[in-house]
């Protein structure tokens, strides 16, 4: 499978760019992902407290 003129590093080297090619996106969308969930489950809470505090002034009147 080897060819004469490729030396083994060459070889490595190639695999391990190919690698951090798969794998670096994947890392960098998991985080988003994970950042996304976190900054949803704020603005839950945000319109949960703002729709407590609307139930509670319709009940004033």
């Amino acid at each position: 499978m080897i060819t004469r003129g490729m030396n083994l590093p060459l070889i490595i080297a190639c695999i391990v760019i190919v690698l951090a090619l798969i794998i670096l996106p994947l890392i960098v969308s998991y985080k988003a992902e994970k950042k996304e969930k976190n900054i949803n489950k704020e603005w839950d809470k945000i319109k949960e407290y703002g729709n407590k505090l609307n139930n509670k002034t319709r009940k004033k009147y």
